[in-house]
């Protein structure tokens, strides 16, 4: 899948859904992964670009 087709099905669900709110400090869990690495960075090029500002934290356990 190419990036601005990942951008773009991202930006719609989380517009469709309402998921970010301004402010927001979303947490990602990162398992190593290519689902979890791909939410990452699709969040990260939402986010150049979206106009409601939220920071995205990556989090790992081990």
């Amino acid at each position: 899948m190419e990036l601005q087709r990942l951008y773009s099905l991202t930006r719609k669900a989380v517009d469709e859904f309402g998921l970010i709110d301004e402010g927001d400090r979303i947490a990602v869990g990162i398992s190593g992964g290519k689902d979890s690495l791909t939410l990452l960075y699709a969040l990260a090029g939402l986010r150049r670009f979206y106009p409601k500002h939220f920071e995205i934290e990556a989090i790992t356990v081990g």
